[in-house]
Protein backbone atom coordinates (compact mmCIF):
# COMPACT_ATOMS: atom_id res chain seq x y z
CA UNK A 1 0.00 0.00 0.00
CA UNK A 2 1.42 3.38 -0.97
CA UNK A 3 1.33 6.36 1.32
CA UNK A 4 -1.21 9.01 0.39
CA UNK A 5 0.18 12.53 0.40
CA UNK A 6 -2.14 15.50 0.39
CA UNK A 7 -1.28 18.18 -2.13
CA UNK A 8 -1.52 21.82 -1.13
CA UNK A 9 -3.77 24.13 -3.14
CA UNK A 10 -3.67 27.86 -2.47
CA UNK A 11 -6.84 29.55 -3.71
CA UNK A 12 -6.76 33.31 -4.21
CA UNK A 13 -9.79 35.34 -5.17
CA UNK A 14 -13.12 36.81 -4.22
CA UNK A 15 -16.34 35.60 -2.56
CA UNK A 16 -16.58 32.62 -4.91
CA UNK A 17 -13.37 31.32 -3.35
CA UNK A 18 -14.05 32.52 0.20
CA UNK A 19 -17.49 30.92 0.49
CA UNK A 20 -16.51 27.48 -0.77
CA UNK A 21 -16.44 24.59 1.71
CA UNK A 22 -13.22 23.35 0.17
CA UNK A 23 -12.41 20.76 2.85
CA UNK A 24 -15.48 18.78 1.82
CA UNK A 25 -15.41 19.74 -1.88
CA UNK A 26 -11.74 18.87 -2.46
CA UNK A 27 -10.85 16.33 0.25
CA UNK A 28 -7.71 15.18 -1.62
CA UNK A 29 -6.18 18.64 -1.23
CA UNK A 30 -5.13 20.77 1.69
CA UNK A 31 -6.84 23.95 0.52
CA UNK A 32 -5.56 27.28 1.79
CA UNK A 33 -8.51 29.61 1.23
CA UNK A 34 -7.47 33.21 0.66
CA UNK A 35 -10.69 34.50 -0.87
CA UNK A 36 -12.09 37.88 0.15
CA UNK A 37 -15.69 38.77 -0.70
CA UNK A 38 -16.08 41.88 -2.82
CA UNK A 39 -12.41 42.03 -3.75
CA UNK A 40 -11.26 43.40 -7.08
CA UNK A 41 -8.19 42.22 -8.98
CA UNK A 42 -6.28 45.37 -7.96
CA UNK A 43 -6.76 44.51 -4.29
CA UNK A 44 -5.63 40.92 -4.81
CA UNK A 45 -2.54 42.19 -6.59
CA UNK A 46 -1.80 44.55 -3.68
CA UNK A 47 -1.96 41.75 -1.09
CA UNK A 48 -0.20 39.11 -3.17
CA UNK A 49 3.24 39.28 -1.53
CA UNK A 50 1.89 39.23 2.03
CA UNK A 51 -0.39 36.27 1.23
CA UNK A 52 2.44 34.25 -0.29
CA UNK A 53 4.79 35.15 2.58
CA UNK A 54 2.19 33.97 5.11
CA UNK A 55 1.66 30.66 3.31
CA UNK A 56 5.36 29.96 2.81
CA UNK A 57 6.20 30.97 6.41
CA UNK A 58 3.56 28.52 7.65
CA UNK A 59 5.00 25.58 5.75
CA UNK A 60 6.22 25.33 2.22
CA UNK A 61 5.43 26.53 -1.24
CA UNK A 62 2.05 25.15 -2.36
CA UNK A 63 2.05 22.59 -5.18
CA UNK A 64 -0.88 24.36 -6.83
CA UNK A 65 -2.21 27.91 -6.91
CA UNK A 66 -5.63 28.75 -8.37
CA UNK A 67 -6.63 32.36 -8.99
CA UNK A 68 -10.29 33.28 -9.40
CA UNK A 69 -10.58 37.03 -9.79
CA UNK A 70 -12.17 39.58 -12.09
CA UNK A 71 -15.84 38.91 -11.40
CA UNK A 72 -16.24 42.06 -9.29
CA UNK A 73 -14.26 44.11 -11.81
CA UNK A 74 -16.54 42.95 -14.61
CA UNK A 75 -19.69 43.56 -12.56
CA UNK A 76 -18.53 47.13 -11.85
CA UNK A 77 -17.83 47.84 -15.51
CA UNK A 78 -14.05 47.68 -15.21
CA UNK A 79 -12.94 45.30 -17.97
CA UNK A 80 -9.20 46.03 -17.62
CA UNK A 81 -8.46 43.45 -14.93
CA UNK A 82 -6.66 41.09 -17.38
CA UNK A 83 -3.95 43.76 -17.71
CA UNK A 84 -3.49 43.75 -13.93
CA UNK A 85 -3.28 39.96 -13.95
CA UNK A 86 -0.71 40.20 -16.72
CA UNK A 87 1.60 42.07 -14.34
CA UNK A 88 0.61 40.02 -11.28
CA UNK A 89 1.27 36.52 -12.66
CA UNK A 90 5.01 37.01 -13.31
CA UNK A 91 5.38 38.30 -9.73
CA UNK A 92 3.57 35.21 -8.46
CA UNK A 93 5.81 32.95 -10.54
CA UNK A 94 8.86 34.66 -9.02
CA UNK A 95 7.45 34.18 -5.50
CA UNK A 96 6.45 30.53 -6.07
CA UNK A 97 8.62 29.12 -8.86
CA UNK A 98 7.83 25.49 -7.96
CA UNK A 99 4.04 25.97 -7.88
CA UNK A 100 1.75 25.09 -10.75
CA UNK A 101 -0.33 28.25 -11.26
CA UNK A 102 -3.80 28.23 -12.82
CA UNK A 103 -5.99 31.17 -13.73
CA UNK A 104 -9.70 30.31 -13.53
CA UNK A 105 -12.17 31.72 -16.05
CA UNK A 106 -15.03 34.00 -15.09
CA UNK A 107 -18.15 31.95 -14.40
CA UNK A 108 -20.97 32.23 -16.99
CA UNK A 109 -23.14 34.43 -14.78
CA UNK A 110 -26.51 35.73 -15.84
CA UNK A 111 -27.20 39.30 -14.84
CA UNK A 112 -29.11 42.10 -16.48
CA UNK A 113 -26.62 44.42 -18.11
CA UNK A 114 -23.84 41.83 -18.28
CA UNK A 115 -23.79 39.93 -21.54
CA UNK A 116 -22.38 36.49 -22.17
CA UNK A 117 -20.36 38.15 -24.93
CA UNK A 118 -18.56 40.35 -22.37
CA UNK A 119 -17.82 37.30 -20.20
CA UNK A 120 -16.58 35.38 -23.25
CA UNK A 121 -14.35 38.30 -24.27
CA UNK A 122 -12.94 38.58 -20.74
CA UNK A 123 -12.25 34.85 -20.64
CA UNK A 124 -10.47 35.04 -23.99
CA UNK A 125 -8.21 37.75 -22.55
CA UNK A 126 -7.64 35.73 -19.36
CA UNK A 127 -6.64 32.67 -21.39
CA UNK A 128 -4.15 34.79 -23.36
CA UNK A 129 -2.72 36.30 -20.15
CA UNK A 130 -2.27 32.83 -18.65
CA UNK A 131 -0.56 31.53 -21.79
CA UNK A 132 1.72 34.56 -22.09
CA UNK A 133 2.74 34.16 -18.44
CA UNK A 134 3.38 30.43 -18.71
CA UNK A 135 0.47 29.59 -16.42
CA UNK A 136 -2.44 27.21 -16.90
CA UNK A 137 -6.03 28.22 -17.63
CA UNK A 138 -9.13 26.51 -16.27
CA UNK A 139 -12.18 27.26 -18.39
CA UNK A 140 -15.26 26.50 -16.30
CA UNK A 141 -17.68 27.71 -18.96
CA UNK A 142 -18.48 24.26 -20.35
CA UNK A 143 -19.21 22.49 -17.04
CA UNK A 144 -21.43 25.37 -15.91
CA UNK A 145 -23.17 25.78 -19.25
CA UNK A 146 -23.93 22.07 -19.41
CA UNK A 147 -24.93 21.58 -15.77
CA UNK A 148 -26.03 24.89 -14.27
CA UNK A 149 -27.52 27.28 -16.79
CA UNK A 150 -29.91 28.96 -17.09
CA UNK A 151 -29.99 30.39 -13.60
CA UNK A 152 -33.21 28.48 -12.95
CA UNK A 153 -31.01 25.39 -12.71
CA UNK A 154 -29.43 24.96 -9.29
CA UNK A 155 -25.86 26.13 -10.07
CA UNK A 156 -26.22 29.74 -9.04
CA UNK A 157 -28.07 31.54 -6.27
CA UNK A 158 -30.88 33.94 -7.17
CA UNK A 159 -28.42 36.82 -7.58
CA UNK A 160 -27.02 35.09 -10.68
CA UNK A 161 -23.41 35.51 -9.50
CA UNK A 162 -22.80 33.43 -6.39
CA UNK A 163 -22.73 29.67 -6.45
CA UNK A 164 -25.17 27.29 -4.83
CA UNK A 165 -24.09 23.99 -3.32
CA UNK A 166 -24.55 22.41 -6.75
CA UNK A 167 -22.51 25.16 -8.38
CA UNK A 168 -19.64 24.56 -5.96
CA UNK A 169 -19.80 20.83 -6.69
CA UNK A 170 -19.52 21.51 -10.42
CA UNK A 171 -16.61 23.92 -9.90
CA UNK A 172 -14.81 21.55 -7.52
CA UNK A 173 -15.19 18.74 -10.06
CA UNK A 174 -13.62 20.92 -12.75
CA UNK A 175 -10.79 21.94 -10.40
CA UNK A 176 -10.06 18.33 -9.43
CA UNK A 177 -10.06 17.18 -13.05
CA UNK A 178 -7.74 20.05 -13.98
CA UNK A 179 -5.34 19.45 -11.07
CA UNK A 180 -5.27 15.72 -11.84
CA UNK A 181 -4.30 16.52 -15.43
CA UNK A 182 -1.45 18.73 -14.17
CA UNK A 183 -0.03 15.92 -12.06
CA UNK A 184 -0.41 13.37 -14.87
CA UNK A 185 2.88 11.98 -16.21
CA UNK A 186 1.64 12.88 -19.71
CA UNK A 187 1.40 16.58 -18.83
CA UNK A 188 4.31 18.44 -20.34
Amino acid sequence: MTAHTTKTLLMLGDSLVEWGDWASLLPDFQVINRGIAGEHTEELSARLVSEIDAVVDAGEEPEYILIMTGTNNLLMGSPYFPVILGSMLPRLIDLCPQSSITLNSIMPMQLRGLTQESITAANKELREVAQQSGCHFLDTTTPFTEQCLPVTKPGFLHDGVHLSTRGYQVWAGAIKKHMDSLSSPNNV
